[in-house]
């Protein structure tokens, strides 16, 4: 593509050295205008110009004519033998005059109207490139519009399809628990009509025969209130802690314990909830200032529903064995009972809600135990594990939870989901 400024810079220094030229040939040559390729420089170049409209082909032919021009007039002036004939004569002259004054004007008009068409040429398609330019740029800007467009479309769509997922979880959760509270209910109630039983009957025996009853028999009632109301407690606890679980409303809170304070804090607490405290055993290493970080309330619960099964599922008189231990980077509880034991192909199903033992259908309980136990163990990074022979083998669950469980950045336990089988 030519430049505009180019081409009008190129014109004006060519009809410049055009004029000088052909002013030094006329003036100052012997034979001055009246030379044969003056003349024919003259009369060619116009003719010539004029028939070419072309830009190029106008400038180029206007070139090769004017050089050839030159090119014979250095000849004519150089020729030693003068072969050229020569008009001599002052009417030739005039008229060769006449021809330069008139031809001239006509040649800088014609190579002036070429060279305007080759800048209007110029112009235009450097305008149609810039339109070109433009179409491209706003083609380019609507294609990305309408990629962004699409692009938060589909961000939309996936954020409502997201949405819409969460809704109907929570809506499933939501008719799961609504079933549970339901199912809980009705066990709960069934489940109360026992030690409510026991309590009213054994209180109105104490009322009314107060003075006539042996003091074995007053201090068995009292014991039959007693545990009752223990039972009662922690029913009332278990089912808490399970509609807590199931929402997920259960947030560890851990402390910093030596070894040999936690286990002599957890032995008090357990003795004192126990509603047959002599039959409980504790073992565990004393002096070891070895730290932990440990939830003690949430310890406790796992420990009261394990101890609670294993004086449940055993004999009266029987003992129960507590252990603690460090192993590793572990902290360790083990309680062992020797009471009716769970059958081997039932215990991958003991920690599931609502489960119970086929050996156990005739003492009380709701399968609430054992399904808090796990779920805790799990909101606390560790786990459980039961080992039993089988039936009339006993039983013996341990626990296993980290010295120093994982923290996320604001200092509580990375969340997740506190229940579940494994």
């Amino acid at each position: 593509m030519l430049n505009q400024r180019w081409i009008s810079a190129a014109g004006h220094l060519i009809a410049t050295i055009f004029w000088l030229t052909f002013i030094w040939a006329a003036f100052l040559s012997p034979d001055g205008m009246a030379g044969t390729p003056f003349l024919a420089a003259v009369t060619i170049t116009p003719i010539v110009a004029g028939f070419i409209n072309g830009t190029r082909a106008s400038i180029l032919v206007t070139l090769l004519n004017w050089l050839v021009g030159g090119y014979i007039a250095w000849l004519d002036l150089t020729d030693p033998t003068r072969n050229i004939v020569y008009y001599e004569e002052p009417v030739f002259r005039y008229l060769v005059l006449m021809i330069m004054v008139s031809v001239f004007p006509l040649i800088v008009h014609v190579w002036h109207r070429n060279l305007q068409q080759a800048v209007g040429h110029v112009r235009l398609s450097e305008q149609a490139l810039a339109e070109t330019a433009a179409y491209r740029l706003q083609n380019e800007q609507l294609e990305e519009a309408v990629a962004n467009r699409t692009k938060a479309l589909e961000d939309s769509l996936a954020r409502e399809q997201h949405l819409a997922k969460k809704l109907a979880q929570a809506l499933e959760t939501e008719m799961q628990l609504s079933e549970m509270q339901s199912r809980i209910i009705t066990v709960v109630s069934h489940e109360f009509r026992t030690p409510l039983s026991v309590i009213n009957s054994s209180s109105d025996l104490i009322q009314l025969y107060y003075e006539r009853l042996p003091e074995a028999r007053r201090d068995a009632a009292h014991q039959r209130i007693r545990e009752s109301i223990f039972y009662l407690n922690d029913l009332l606890k278990d089912v808490t802690m399970v509609d807590k679980a199931q929402r997920a409303m259960i947030r560890p809170s851990y402390q910093t314990y030596p070894f040999s304070e936690l286990c002599h804090q957890l032995t008090s607490r357990l003795l004192d909830q126990s509603p047959d405290p002599g039959r409980l055993q504790f073992h565990f290493a004393a002096g070891v200032e070895l730290s932990l970080q440990m939830d003690l309330a949430l310890l406790e619960q796992i420990l009261v529903n394990l101890i609670s099964n294993s004086l449940k599922y055993s004999e009266k008189g029987s003992q129960v064995q507590i252990r603690f231990w460090l192993d590793g980077r572990s902290f360790c509880v083990e309680v062992q009972d020797a009471g009716v034991g769970v059958p081997r192909h039932e215990q991958p199903q003991v920690f599931e809600l609502f489960y119970r033992a086929s050996n156990v259908d005739e003492r009380r309980g709701l399968g609430l135990g054992l399904f808090i136990v796990q779920a805790i163990c799990n909101l606390l990074q560790g786990s459980v594990h039961l080992h039993s022979e089988g039936e009339g083998q006993g039983a013996s669950f341990t626990v296993q939870l980290p010295l120093a469980p994982v923290l996320d950045s604001l200092g509580e336990e990375q969340g997740g989901p506190v229940f579940g089988n494994r």
